[in-house]
């Protein structure tokens, strides 16, 4: 039976997003708290109902912390969670240790970040950015799945169905994200292919309940109750525990005969049978009861599509990115896509920033987001798939080291105001010793404002707008800003002892830094008289223009 349509008049909305999972309602509470109404449409009944997407990084963190969720999650996660706890591989959870990948996840990251890694999975977060998007005043639609979309050169125009009445309707938007997953209907929808090494596995996770947790907590304790990968003869795989050892899960990637073109697809033969078989030889002890409550099957990917974006329609998520769970990658890479993305629709809704500012997304995405696909396979083939070492050979890829990638990857676009040419090679730099440039983030370190403030983590300013740091002789600076409007705010230091922001930004006291909402360096200059700056009013006015794309 066709679907009944709605004949209303087409309802619009600044922005639509198809998508209601954890990267589209980032997004959305992203662009409410910027002040711009957004619809949100998911094709499921709610949020997610299993956990995946357990750990959170650091700049994923410092998202969530400028929407005020940070303490919130921290404190949610030590219901479930160790904060400090270690990534390795074992023979089995009664078996020996084969390999330890992170001693502590959080280990030194107070020396190089505000915010720390957290294990929450989504299961737990979602709610929470569901609510404090509609708090914010995003509208949600679930168990509503898009069927088609057309645009020109104002507006698209996309179709909805509501799965519960089965009734279309018609909602019109200056622009759509599609965050709609892995499968993303939005990008099948504007026939965009990918490309990469593709299909890596068919893949099942098993949720189930240690019976005898006294039992299973010295096995798991002994290994830090992280992430515990397992590789023997019978499967290649991982354990998430949580802290009462209730909600657990066992996501095997290979299992079998390892090398065999079988052995990379256990979702072809699942059945309860096998999984009682894998989660034995996963656990190494007989004497362990168990009792499996779910099966779910997924296919591990890694792959790009071939552009981010199609007229006013672009994509953010898995819609943009797909790869192996492996390293934790896919959910912060999606968070990160709505952390640029939210400030540049809002300041071209505003008509702040000139429309050209929406086509830095994909130059400054893509590159990262290719990367960390790439960085993702890597992981998944030493941890899981030695096998499949081939593919890092044949996409060339160039491993970054993991708070590299996390902490300190680079962008580049025409939204940068530099003095040359940026290297666009330099996908990634060390957030502990690098110097923040144009397409850096900026550094962590904690700073003195001449109104009193002391040690403040830098990254406390950012979220609202530009941010304009200038030196203790930066007057010059404080009055060219006179005449920039409210688009830009201005922050005086008073360097600290250890003149941790002059080495770090490699400014003097008559220097300034630009820092964009996103908490990226968008200019800088080192001293006025340095730099020859005659009219520091003229300066500021030019790189407004070259940020905001006007």
């Amino acid at each position: 039976m066709a679907a009944k349509t709605n004949e209303e008049a087409i309802e619009e909305v600044p922005v639509l997003i198809v998508g209601g999972s954890l990267v589209g309602l980032t997004l959305a509470a992203l662009l409410a708290k910027y002040g711009i109404k957004c619809m949100v449409v998911e094709k499921h009944s709610s949020t997610a109902i299993h956990p995946r997407a357990t750990v959170m990084m650091p700049r994923t963190m410092q998202a969530f912390k400028e929407l005020g969720l940070y303490e919130i999650m921290k404190e949610e996660s030590l219901k479930y969670y160790d904060e400090r706890t270690c990534i390795i591989t074992t023979e089995s959870l009664a078996g020996k240790l084969l390999h330890k990948w992170l001693e502590d996840v959080n280990e030194g990251i107070e020396n190089v970040s505000a915010t720390r890694r957290v294990f929450l999975t989504q299961q737990a977060l979602e709610p929470l950015l569901r609510s404090k998007a509609k708090a914010l005043g995003a509208s949600l639609h679930f168990s509503t799945e898009v069927v088609s979309l057309t645009q020109d050169s104002n507006s698209v125009t996309a179709t909805l169905r509501n799965r519960d009445s089965d009734t279309t309707y018609q909602i019109r938007s200056k622009y759509l994200i599609g965050a709609d997953g892995f499968r993303s209907t939005t990008r099948s929808l504007l026939g965009i292919q990918t490309q990469g090494p593709g299909l890596l596995s068919r893949a099942l996770t098993i949720y189930f309940e240690i019976l005898d947790k006294e039992k299973l907590a010295k096995l798991a304790n002994a290994h830090y109750s992280g992430v515990i990968y397992v590789a023997n003869e019978v499967v290649r795989c991982f354990f998430r525990f949580d802290r009462d050892k209730k909600e657990s899960f066992l996501v095997i990637n290979s299992a079998g005969e390892q090398g065999s073109e079988e052995s990379r697809f256990p979702a072809d033969t699942a059945s309860m049978e096998k999984a009682n078989e894998y989660l034995r030889a996963a656990i190494g002890d007989e004497t362990i009861e168990f009792k499996i409550h779910q099966l779910t099957t997924w296919e591990a990917i890694a792959d790009m599509p071939e552009r981010l974006r199609e007229g006013r329609v672009l994509l953010a998520g898995d819609a943009a990115h797909r790869m192996p769970p492996s390293g934790g990658f896919g959910g912060n890479t999606g968070v990160q896509d709505a952390h640029n993305l939210a400030w540049k629709l809002a300041y071209v809704l505003k008509g702040k920033a000139g429309p050209e500012l929406l086509e830095t997304y994909e130059e400054e995405r893509y590159p990262v987001a290719k990367h960390t696909v790439e960085n993702a396979l890597a992981h998944y083939v030493h941890r899981t798939e030695p096998i499949l070492s081939h593919l890092v050979d044949e996409f060339n890829v160039k491993e970054s080291p993991v708070e590299h990638l996390e902490l300190a990857y680079r962008y580049h676009s025409k939204a940068l105001f530099t003095n040359g040419p940026l290297d666009a090679s330099n996908i990634t730099e060390d957030p502990a010793t690098s110097i923040a440039a144009p397409g850096s983030v900026a550094h962590h370190v904690l700073v003195n404002t001449f109104d009193g403030q002391k040690n403040i983590a830098i990254s406390e300013f950012f979220g609202e707008s530009f941010v304009l740091f200038v030196g203790p002789k930066g007057g010059p600076w404080i009055d060219g800003m006179k005449t920039l409007g409210k688009c830009f705010k201005t922050v005086q230091l008073a360097f600290n002892s250890d003149n941790a922001f002059a080495r770090r930004y490699d400014v003097l006291e008559d220097g300034a830094v630009l820092v964009r909402p996103d908490g990226f360096v968008a200019w800088s200059c080192r001293s006025v008289v340095g730099e020859r700056v005659q009219d520091a009013g003229a300066l500021l006015e030019q790189t407004k223009k070259q940020v905001l794309c006007l």
